[in-house]
């Protein structure tokens, strides 16, 4: 409590401290600049300490407010607490509080470049000073090729503006024309190129081109074909034969096409419209739309298609497959969807490139040989990968469609109602089947990752005791621990198969017998607790009993013990407990294994004259009982007599009361 006060009055001292230099900040900032100056608060210039920063005033170009040492025109001369010291938090709207007509424009340009809408202004410009003008970071194209990729625009053929550079082309803030370019592509391409020119209008057939998006066959930076056409070309484009689609060059309407949709492709594509006459056809190829897919002209992706990989899929089937996954399919990275699905048609379902229980093993072809082993799981052994792995990926491992239990329930569901019980073996109520079971096939029953006698011990090695074999419990030494054992759940400890006193005398059934005519029984044998006496598995001592019987005994029953002095039966060399008493139980008392004092003269030999002269010349056998007089297992006094003595007795004068 005294703490808790201490904690909270600093906590106190703290806030007073923090409150009072707020206000003497607030003081300092409502102070004129002739009054802090009169009082000796001028503040120094920035550059007295950032004169790493003084280099700036000498380069060709300098931000204007460097130029006029206005530093606080963008920072705060104090900063701002966890803040980089800035008046505004988003860097273009602190550029744009000077940059007004900039920001005007920017909201009325529909398409502005990638690093302005992020907001990144010095992604491209020195915000202090530069050697370039508008206080460019690097000349030219370079400056660009911080962020594109540079091999798009080497190869072998280039497009001339590219030497001037990327602004020839595209304005560096944001345009009304796509690609942020200076003007709309046809007018852009006619700046240097002449419709009117013999060269170009032979080039192209007579077609008026300008009409129509040059880049639709060209590529506007580079490519390795002959005049910039794109890397694949329509052949009709490659051989300058517009006339064999379009309609004649003279004509009313000469970009127009001579037959509408597939019916212009099949003219030529004849095989292909043959081919695509299959039991499943992908909608686009039985619609005859063909351009859904493909570029009538040219395009940067094999057979002409608009985009490549699983991007030109996804543009129809984004919802369904999800494909943003950790775990994708491997030929959807590498090749995609195509891999498996022919994208015109198929006899398969799904137009799959063959039938389910091929195309996979086309690929995983060493899971096949597991087909052969001695138990197959039934969706592996029918080929049905897909009932428990998704075909394009998931986010769990191996691409499974839920996490594995969930999955292996999908099926057994009777199983996963019996495993609701008490005790639950622990992989099992951890969802881990995989780690008794194989998920495809196994040379063992039940699909067990080992032999029946082997597999509890993969995990439970700890149990095997370093003993001998005939030492063991039979079942433990055969490695028959489902004799005993449930191996996925039960209502009994240690997931037995019955409570533990009806598994014992499922074959301890003499012992079983031998109770029913018991006076005496053992209470761990009487309550069915076998294991606290005995090991289920195995030990060194006979009878796979968890200690010597002495010490076990006495582990329980240690009140007999009534002194520290080892006298009498307990310190015997030989015999033990076991000596006078049954393990389980007895037509006697206490567990005796014989009544009283028959008992005494198995060991006490009733001719031994000592022994007479000590009990007033009476021979053993004419005692009633010995445990009268004596304690049956240890004390201080000799002849083990009892502690509490009757008067005559301890005077000897035993004719006193008897005759």
């Amino acid at each position: 409590m005294i703490m808790r006060e201490t904690i909270h009055s600093r906590g106190k001292d703290v806030l007073r401290i923090f409150l009072v230099l707020i206000v003497l900040v607030l003081a300092y900032s409502c102070v004129s600049e002739d009054t802090a100056k009169r009082r000796g608060f001028a503040p120094k210039p920035c550059l007295d300490c950032h004169k790493e920063r003084l280099k700036d005033f000498q380069k060709k170009y300098v931000h204007s407010p460097v130029g006029k040492k206005d530093c606080e025109a963008c920072h705060l001369r104090h900063g701002r607490l966890a803040v980089r010291s800035f008046r505004e938090r988003e860097e273009k709207k602190l550029c744009f509080t000077c940059h007004k007509d900039m920001a005007s424009s920017m909201d009325k340009t529909p398409n502005v470049h990638t690093a302005l809408k992020q907001g990144k202004c010095v992604a491209c410009h020195d915000p202090h000073a530069s050697e370039i003008s508008s206080l460019q970071k690097v000349t030219g194209a370079e400056q660009c090729f911080a962020c594109h990729d540079r091999a798009p625009f080497e190869r072998a053929n280039r497009h001339e503006p590219l030497s001037e550079g990327c602004l020839t082309c595209h304005a560096p803030h944001g345009s009304q024309y796509k690609a942020n370019l200076v003007k709309d592509e046809a007018g852009l391409c006619r700046s240097c190129h002449d419709p009117g020119d013999d060269a170009f209008g032979k080039a192209h057939e007579g077609y008026p081109v300008e009409k129509g998006g040059c880049t639709g066959c060209h590529d506007p930076h580079s490519t390795t074909n002959d005049k910039l056409l794109r890397k694949s070309v329509h052949a009709p484009v490659k051989l300058g034969r517009c006339s064999a689609c379009h309609k004649p060059a003279g004509g009313p309407d000469p970009l127009g096409v001579v037959a509408a949709d597939g019916s212009l492709c099949y003219r030529c594509h004849k095989k292909e419209e043959k081919g695509f006459q299959t039991a499943y056809r992908h909608s686009p190829a039985s619609e005859g739309k063909c351009l859904d897919c493909h570029s009538p002209h040219a395009s940067d992706y094999p057979d002409i298609t608009r985009t490549e990989g699983k991007d030109l899929c996804l543009k129809c089937h984004a919802a369904k497959p999800k494909v943003d996954v950790t775990n994708l399919h491997e030929p959807i990275k590498e090749k995609g969807c195509t891999a498996c699905h022919d994208p015109h048609g198929s006899e398969n379902p799904f137009y799959l490139g063959l039938p389910e229980d091929q195309l996979c093993l086309s690929c995983h072809d060493g899971v096949e040989s597991e087909l052969k082993e001695k138990t197959t799981h039934k969706p592996f052994s029918s080929l049905q990968c897909t009932k428990c792995h998704s075909p394009h990926g998931t986010d769990r491992p191996v691409m499974l469609k839920a996490v594995r239990a969930r999955l292996c329930y999908g099926c057994h569901k009777k199983e996963e109602k019996d495993f609701f019980k008490t005790y639950i073996h622990t992989p099992v109520s951890r969802g881990e089947c995989l780690s008794c079971h194989k998920a495809h096939a196994s040379g063992n029953s039940t699909l067990l990752r080992s032999p029946a006698g082997r597999i509890c011990l993969d995990c439970h090695d700890g149990m095997l005791p370093d003993v001998d074999d005939r030492e063991k419990h039979p079942p433990f030494r055969e490695g028959a621990c489902m004799e005993c054992h449930v191996p996925h759940a039960s209502d009994y400890a240690a997931n037995t198969r019955a409570p533990m006193k009806e598994l014992c005398y499922k074959c301890h059934r003499p012992v079983r017998k031998a109770l029913d005519g018991a006076k005496s029984t053992h209470l761990p044998v009487d309550e069915g607790k076998c294991t606290a006496c005995h090991s289920p598995h195995g030990t060194k001592v006979a009878y796979q009993l968890l200690g010597r019987p002495q010490q076990l005994c006495l582990s329980c029953h240690g009140r007999v013990v009534t002194t520290t002095e080892r006298r009498g039966h307990i310190g015997m060399e030989k015999g033990d407990c076991l000596s006078c008493h049954s393990s389980h139980d007895s037509r006697t008392d206490a567990l005796l294994n014989d009544k009283d004092p028959e008992l005494c003269l198995k060991c006490h030999k009733p001719g031994v004259e000592r022994l007479s002269g000590m009990h007033a010349g009476k021979r053993l056998t004419e005692i009633g009982q010995c445990l009268s007089c004596h304690e049956p297992h240890v004390t201080k006094a000799p002849g083990m007599l009892k502690k509490i003595k009757h008067d005559p007795f301890a005077r000897r004068d035993c004719e006193a009361c008897h005759k």
